[in-house]
């Protein structure tokens, strides 16, 4: 169950701000460092940094680079067109979140489970980086399959492609389907995990395992990783969903969270009407 400070942490936020549009109905790619660099995602960096124990240097090359390579694929995207974190930038607040939930929960478990002390204790941080790339990823692959990128120069960009380095647009694809996604994130994570990092991974293999499940979305293969992705991704969703009355009214009017808001806002406009003498 998450902690009180948790949820409070995570409520205290507000929309991240968008650059200028370089042409009508286009957005400006940002760099990595300024697409982090909002008070709010700032706070999350933070927390998951408390969370790892790491000295700052490894930090920034075990979760940073991974950070910074995320955001500059995903920039302005959305999560989801009508149902959490669908606003711009949503994708990469929900990554970061997902991160964070992940390491939190994490922290529950002793793993590998059922292996000696000694080993679990050499493995610590391998496991802690596992749960945090397998949650980066988790709905990563929505930029492959869910949205049509078109740049400024009309070509369509796919994520495998690297960067978007010019103005771009986008739109939801009709009648996708909606399980795709988990699978679709294996075939971009590696533009995202650090190759070292891989490299030191693959060395345990009941971890890895798991791991190259969870990139492919296939979580009910993934053990004890697969829960931590889908629990911290569930709480990331009833938090988006439930905490954030400001970015709810920015959402599209037709997401689950923008009705929500605007029913509770009418239901209490009616009340003060029906209260007034």
């Amino acid at each position: 169950m998450m902690g009180a400070y948790m949820l409070s942490f995570f409520t205290r936020r507000k929309a991240s701000p968008i650059s200028s549009n370089a042409a009508a109905g286009f957005f400006k790619p940002e760099s990595p460092d300024a697409l982090l660099s909002s008070s709010r995602r700032r706070q999350l960096i933070e927390n998951i940094w408390q969370r790892t124990s790491l000295p700052r240097e490894q930090f920034e090359t075990l979760y940073m680079q991974a950070f910074k390579s995320y955001a500059a694929l995903v920039q302005h995207l959305p999560a989801s067109e009508n149902h959490h974190h669908a606003y711009h930038g949503g994708m990469l607040d929900h990554g970061l979140e997902i991160v964070a939930y992940a390491l939190k929960i994490r922290q529950m478990y002793l793993l590998p489970i059922g292996a000696p002390p000694e080993s679990q204790a050499a493995q610590s941080e391998a496991w802690s980086a596992a749960s945090a790339y397998g949650a980066l990823v988790h709905d990563l692959g929505k930029i492959a399959v869910d949205v049509k990128v078109e740049l400024a120069d009309g070509t369509i960009w796919h994520p495998w492609h690297g960067p978007l380095d010019q103005p771009y647009r986008f739109k939801y694809v009709k009648g996708r389907d909606y399980r795709l996604h988990g699978a679709a994130s294996s075939l971009i994570y590696s533009n995202v995990i650090p190759s070292k990092a891989m490299d030191w991974l693959s060395g345990f293999p009941e971890l890895w395992s798991q791991l190259v499940f969870a990139f492919a979305g296939q979580y009910e293969h993934a053990d004890i990783l697969g829960e931590i992705v889908s629990q911290a991704d569930q709480a990331s969703v009833a938090q988006e969903l439930g905490g954030n009355p400001g970015r709810a009214m920015s959402a599209p009017k037709q997401s689950i969270q923008r009705q929500l808001a605007e029913g509770l806002r009418m239901l209490v406009s009616e009340k003060f009407k029906l209260n007034q003498p």
